[in-house]
């Protein structure tokens, strides 16, 4: 009976040192956070790595993986989670715990796996320190504007830099401003990675002149679904408007048509835009041009064709334009002048046809103006005097820088060494006369007087006629008596 007894102890001692030696060997080997930089209300991801190691003498059963404040006993539960299973020796496990935080701050927080052995139900009980901070962080705006003039529109825009560690999604950019009229004020991109920047352009407009201010605000979403807005104010100065346009013209061309070239000088500080620009002139059609814009302290040239009626026309330029919200006009003269007509006789030529003296020529227009009821006549003096059947000839109108032909006739007595000539015009209703020689060759000169006139030379030369004339008729009479006279000695025989 002792016997028994006492294998009944040693065997009741034997167990405990058994049990005690199937023990769960288990840690959180890590623990992730993203984003590692939260901003407050920003969903947050804390993921430990649970591992029952492969020394260990037993499986684990987690009962729950819990967020805590670092600290004692009794701090709130953050999250948690539950009923996670049993985890074999070497095998290993990721939970993820997702929590908010709305306030900014840094906080010491605690990862904490409550779990038992698989065959002893013994508690074990693991613990992960981790440090997080809260920050109120949003992307980066920066807003560009241009020197701004009251009641001129003019351009701005707002970069956004993603400098958070996630990307964004549904950025919304839109402006604002306080006595400030803004056009194209809002504009939207689908995403905006970590990292990227992203640009919106606007218009805007300030009503007044002096300290203006502009807001620009932005509006995103994060990965876990949660909406930001974050603003920036830009103050702005504004000049008020000053006028500058003045227009200065110059002409080029001497003719009918010329070309009016003015420039369109803004010395003010606003741009001057939709530019009419018109020419108008009683003595003149005049072209008319569009100019877009002309910026401030620039200078923009513009070219009018102008097609004159008159020698002399003067022309009133006019410009239209918008400055700001406002319609001005300026306005400037210019005087066009063409060479007026002048009509010279070229090419001239005498010639005898017919015992009468042809001349012929050219009236050549060397101005630029028309010359009108052109009339070239021969004019009479104590040798010359016009013949038919052209005494003076119509030409009619004569262009600018052109020639029209003409043929005139004359009667010469005497010597003569130029027929004198006479040409009348009309330039803008006045007529103008002009006296030309057309010069005549010597051996032309005389010879109607020596086959018309009755010089001793001519009485001459008739005596002489009428004397051979007169010898040749007796010489045939002596002639015919001879003959008969043989005759009739024939027939006495």
């Amino acid at each position: 009976m002792r016997r028994l007894v006492v294998a009944a102890l040693v065997v009741l001692a034997t167990l405990p040192a058994l049990a005690a030696g199937a023990q769960v060997n288990a840690s959180i080997t890590g623990v992730t956070v993203s984003p590692q930089s939260p901003a407050p209300n920003e969903s947050v991801t804390f993921t430990p790595t649970i591992r029952n190691l492969e020394g260990s003498g037993d499986a684990m059963v987690i009962d729950s993986v819990e967020l805590r404040p670092s600290g004692g006993q009794g701090l709130p539960v953050y999250t948690r989670a539950q009923n996670l299973g049993t985890l074999s020796p070497g095998a290993k496990i990721t939970v993820p715990l997702t929590h908010r935080f709305e306030e900014p701050g840094t906080r010491d927080l605690r990862i904490h796996v409550d779990a038992q052995n698989a065959n002893t139900d013994e508690s074990v009980e693991l613990r992960y320190p981790v440090s997080l901070s809260v920050q109120k962080r949003h992307p980066q705006i920066d807003v560009q504007t241009n020197d701004s003039v009251a009641g001129v529109a003019t351009n701005g825009s707002v970069r956004v830099a993603n400098g958070l560690d996630t990307g964004v999604s549904n950025v919304e950019v839109a402006v604002s401003g306080d006595g400030v009229t803004v056009f194209d004020d809002r504009s939207v991109f689908a995403s905006l990675e970590q990292g990227g920047t992203a640009t919106a352009d606007f218009r805007f407009r300030p009503e007044r002149a002096g300290v203006n201010e502009l807001t620009a605000t932005v509006t995103y979403t994060l990965p876990s679904g949660t909406e930001r807005t974050v603003t920036r104010n830009q103050t702005i100065e504004t000049e008020p408007a000053r006028r500058g346009v003045v227009l200065e013209t110059s002409r080029s061309g001497s003719g009918t048509e010329q070309t009016l070239t003015v420039d369109i000088v803004n010395q003010g500080n606003a741009p001057a835009e939709d530019i009419v620009v018109t020419g108008v002139s009683e003595n003149a059609t005049i072209s008319q041009t569009i100019v877009d814009s002309v910026p401030a302290s620039s200078t923009r040239q513009v070219r009018l064709n102008a097609t004159l009626s008159e020698p002399r026309a003067d022309v009133a330029v006019t410009a239209d334009y918008e400055s700001g919200t406002v319609q001005r006009s300026v306005n400037a003269t210019a005087t066009l002048r063409a060479t007026p007509a002048s009509i010279e006789l070229t090419g001239l030529d005498v010639a005898r046809e017919d015992g009468l003296l042809q001349v012929t020529g050219s009236t050549s227009n060397v101005g630029t103006t028309t010359a009108r009821s052109v009339v070239v006549r021969v004019v009479p003096s104590e040798t010359v005097e016009p013949a038919p059947p052209n005494r003076d000839f119509f030409v009619g109108e004569v262009p600018g820088s052109d020639f029209s032909s003409f043929d005139l006739t004359a009667r010469a007595t005497g010597n003569v060494s130029s027929i004198p000539l006479e040409v009348s015009y009309l330039v803008d209703g006045e007529r103008i006369t002009e006296t030309f020689a057309a010069p005549v060759d010597s051996g032309l000169a005389g010879q109607e007087e020596q086959q018309t006139g009755g010089g001793p030379g001519v009485g001459l030369f008739a005596v002489l006629g009428l004397g051979v004339v007169t010898v040749l008729a007796v010489a045939g009479l002596l002639f015919r008596r001879y003959r008969r006279g043989d005759d009739d000695d024939d027939v006495d025989i």
